[in-house]
């Protein structure tokens, strides 16, 4: 199997579905989601280390 189409296997077992955009759009949607998971994070107390 190619490596390609075994990371996309992989990724799909995982439920991840691989996207092609551009670096510029790419930190857009995580500048996005960090306040999100950061509000989950907060509101189930996880904490960082001991």
């Amino acid at each position: 199997m190619s490596a390609p189409l075994l990371v996309r296997r992989v990724l799909n077992e995982l439920d991840l579905e691989p996207v092609g955009n551009t670096r510029d759009e790419f930190a857009a949607v995580i500048s996005k989601e960090i306040p999100e998971w950061a509000k989950v994070i907060r509101d189930a107390g996880i904490k960082l280390g001991n």
